[in-house]
């Protein structure tokens, strides 16, 4: 038998890894009121005092998260952020876009990049979600021919 990785550290990855459409991370009170699995079997779960769950509260909670189902089947952190990056990365184009042209600049332009990505989680947490006003259009020529 495989020696899979705790649920209770697979729970605490995709908790500290899968945040809220205004970036903050998830309750268990949010999870359980919006899965409908019980507060104290989330919490059992967190908490390692939950070894062998439902097959059905795991596929609520992955559904729940966007995930697969065989999430639960990994055997280490590292193959459940691998997991949770391909699943981003087809789930969403741009990021793929973004660590393609991101790849060709130099350290400190990468740095520059992430601070902008940090810059605008923080104004979306401060708007609550809400969206940011629009970029600026600008031309190919101001793009550097982009």
């Amino acid at each position: 038998m495989k020696d899979y990785l705790p649920l209770a550290e697979q729970l605490k990855i995709l908790f500290d890894r899968r945040p809220h459409p205004n970036l903050r991370m998830y309750t268990l009170q949010e999870v359980s009121a919006q899965t409908g699995v019980s507060l104290a079997t989330i919490s059992q779960m967190r908490s390692g005092r939950s070894k062998n769950p439902q097959l059905n509260t795991l596929r609520t909670i992955a559904h729940f998260f966007g995930i697969p189902l065989r999430y639960f089947e990994t055997t280490s952190v590292d193959e459940c952020y691998a997991l949770l990056q391909q699943q981003a990365s087809t789930a969403a184009p741009s990021l793929n876009e973004i660590a393609f042209r991101a790849s060709v600049l130099s350290e400190k332009s990468q740095q520059d990049i992430l601070t902008l990505i940090k810059w605008v989680q923080a104004a979306e947490k401060q708007n609550n979600g809400e969206d940011l006003p629009s970029l600026p259009i600008l031309s190919d020529d101001e793009l550097g021919g982009a």
